[in-house]
């Protein structure tokens, strides 16, 4: 039996780490780019460049929108990425839609592939085996899906349908055949009689959710992206139109585009195995065939290249009970926050061990009043003190925080120097940095910008908090 050795071809990545991102505000209204936001005290930007770093990716381009969030990323990764990536900050405009501040960087990526994802992504999915099955299955695109914390049925009322769902259809284990991101309901998921002969066996799942890890063939994808300019959202648009194209790529790209191209694999110049030696044919490099009947010049090169006639859209989905989420949104900011800390997701996801016996994570220099309690799946950040009987619960704490005597954090996330006032209760909320809360301040289901200021007995409830407005 013969043995190959696989090595694997060199990648970018192109890292999206968006601007201010008003779906998370107001914790960001100091001007703090998204990316830069705590989780585990530690910057969100952390995880994914960590996930890139374990894949092999040697060269990142981080794209912010505006001046802003660039010089604070490149603030960041010149003094406090200890990493070893080689990354690049390229600054778009601001509001740019995801698609172009992609297009705005395309043309210095030159691998045969690449890696696109999203800058809110926690996961401890291999993007290693990701891109593997990529190569593999020969895949225009690998989208990484993660597996949703509550079921669809679980969140909807009988009879209705569910909103806030991807609905993906899977054939041949992993091909993805169908994808429709609606954060509204879908009361109708009309399928033609053509895609079921062509997908006889596929199986439409609600319980995935696009975690924004795609591999993408460089090639093909800039085909597409240039024949298709009004493509401005990931998966709304590129996504879909990527799967719904697969099976005529002449649609998207046009024939003499997809001719083109397979003639140029068929030289040689638009490919290669990129290092996968031992391997028949090529791993690394995409066929773009597919073409239309009419166009002899495509078909004859495909045929001539040896390839099939279409794209093949791949899922690759995290494995079962692993971590694998983001933090685009106020609710999944909190749920990130807390769940990453747990014993079981910690020395996974943080390679980072908990105290053995109280299973927290308590800085050194924390100061720890009597009868003071610090419970199990807990973070409490250095020079912080916690006075007599002040209790905190399954949440998150910065650094140079004080709870006041009495006072009680439960579900919560506190951000760096937020200071409480004694007999405070702070529930399922988060509190920006340099928040203060005077007295008796009792918090549920709110969120609050930076250095915003609660009045002592002040009861506030399902609140988002902005900063206050400055007058002359």
């Amino acid at each position: 039996m013969a043995t190959f050795m696989l090595q694997s071809p060199p990648v970018t990545a192109v890292l999206l780490a968006g601007g201010g991102g008003s779906r998370l505000y107001p914790l960001n209204a100091s001007g703090t780019p998204k990316v830069l936001l705590p989780v585990a005290n530690r910057p969100l930007l952390s995880f994914p460049l960590r996930m890139l770093e374990e894949s092999g990716v040697a060269d990142v381009f981080v794209v912010c929108e505006g001046d802003m969030a660039a010089q604070a990323v490149r603030a960041w990764l010149a003094n406090g990425y200890t990493g070893g990536l080689k990354v690049e900050v390229v600054r778009v405009a601001e509001g740019l839609p995801p698609v172009d501040a992609l297009r705005a960087v395309l043309d210095r990526v030159t691998t045969h592939n690449f890696v696109l994802l999203s800058g809110d992504v926690v996961a401890e999915a291999s993007l290693r085996v990701q891109l593997l099955t990529h190569y593999v299955r020969e895949a225009a695109m690998t989208a990484l899906f993660g597996r949703r914390k509550v079921l669809a049925t679980q969140e909807t009322k009988p009879g209705r349908a569910p909103k806030n769902v991807d609905y993906v259809g899977l054939t041949d284990g992993d091909r993805l055949a169908l994808y429709v991101h609606s954060p509204d309901a879908v009361k109708h998921l009309l399928l033609p009689p053509s895609f079921l002969r062509r997908f006889p066996d596929i199986k439409i799942r609600t319980d995935l959710v696009d975690m924004q890890v795609y591999v993408f063939h460089t090639a093909t994808l800039k085909a597409v992206l240039a024949a298709n300019e009004k493509i401005k959202r990931l998966e709304e648009q590129l996504v879909p139109h990527m799967i719904r194209y697969q099976l005529k790529p002449h649609r998207s790209v046009g024939a003499e585009e997809a001719a083109s191209l397979a003639a140029a694999r068929s030289s040689g110049s638009g490919g290669g195995s990129d290092g996968l030696g031992g391997l028949e044919g090529s791993l690394a490099d995409l066929s773009l065939s597919g073409m239309s009947g009419s166009s002899s010049a495509a078909t004859g090169a495909a045929a001539a290249a040896g390839q099939r006639a279409e794209w093949y859209c791949c899922a690759y989905l995290a494995p079962e009970g692993s971590f694998c989420q983001r933090a685009n949104t106020l609710q999944g900011f909190a749920d990130v926050n807390r769940d990453v800390i747990t014993p079981q997701n910690a020395p996974r996801v943080l390679f980072d061990e908990p105290n053995p016996r109280f299973e927290n994570f308590v800085a050194g220099s924390v100061t720890v009043g009597t009868r003071a309690n610090v419970s199990p799946a807990t973070m409490v950040g250095p020079d912080s003190c916690l006075e007599e009987r002040a209790s905190v619960k399954r949440s998150v704490v910065g650094a140079g925080c004080h709870l006041g005597a009495g006072t009680k954090v439960v579900n919560s996330v506190l951000m760096d120097d937020v200071r409480t006032g004694p007999n405070c209760a702070i529930h399922n909320c988060v509190l920006s940095a340099g928040c203060v809360l005077g007295e008796g301040a009792r918090l549920r289901d709110c969120q609050l910008a930076p250095g915003y200021a609660v009045p002592a007995g002040a009861e506030l409830t399902e609140e988002v908090l902005p900063p206050p407005v400055l007058r002359d």
